[in-house]
């Protein structure tokens, strides 16, 4: 590497390693968002709701866990993804805060 290039260098992969985080967590915060949109699909069919589905095609999944489930447990799974999406806004490990909510979403 030529002579007073090792700044530049380690800037870049500093900006790399920046964006490859922002790119993870980013997916997995939509990620979150569509799980968090299942679980409101689940909750509208435990209510008797007449809102329209945004998760239309798996709704045969819907009417599964809509059926071996209460409201207040759709509730708190749909509590546990927004405290995971939280925790990942305050930079906690994205692989904690998911554990986190898995454990939560078992319990609900």
């Amino acid at each position: 590497m030529p002579r007073g290039t090792a700044g530049a260098m380690k800037e870049l992969q500093d900006r790399q390693k920046r964006r490859a985080t922002r790119t993870q967590r980013d997916s997995l915060d939509l990620a979150l968002t569509d799980l968090a949109g299942f679980y409101r699909d689940v909750l509208a069919m435990q209510l008797g709701s007449r809102v329209e589905l945004a998760n239309v095609d798996a709704r045969d999944a819907l009417e599964r866990v809509a059926a071996a489930s209460r409201p207040e447990g759709t509730l708190r799974r749909i509590e546990a993804i927004g405290a995971c999406r939280e925790a990942l806004d305050r930079n906690v490990a994205p692989l904690l805060a998911v554990e986190a909510m898995a454990v939560a979403l078992r319990a609900g």
